[in-house]
């Protein structure tokens, strides 16, 4: 997927990746900004009057939500899409 990532990227004037690893960001690519350790989306510089796109596990996109709402991003600019196991139908028999 991230060459449909460095792609879309590639088509808007402004874009920039960053990317966390919590290991092994020594072995990434060299056209990103790359990070260890969680993500923190306080270190690094939001745009004004942007839309986020949060994707992952209910728990990690709770505290990134929160973190955007404590820099001044306004809820509706928070999309979302979570993904994971699927615990609807983890006690089919």
């Amino acid at each position: 997927m991230r060459e449909q990532v460095t792609a879309d990227l590639a088509s808007l004037p402004h874009a920039a990746m960053t990317i966390w690893y919590e290991k092994g960001a020594e072995n990434s690519a060299p056209d990103a900004d790359v990070r260890s350790g969680f993500m923190d989306v306080r270190s690094v510089d939001l745009p004004v009057g942007a839309t986020y796109y949060l994707c992952g596990p209910v728990v990690f996109m709770q505290a990134v939500r929160e973190d955007l709402l404590a820099l001044g991003v306004h809820p509706r600019d928070i999309q979302y899409e979570a993904f994971g196991p699927d615990l609807w139908q983890a006690d089919v028999q």
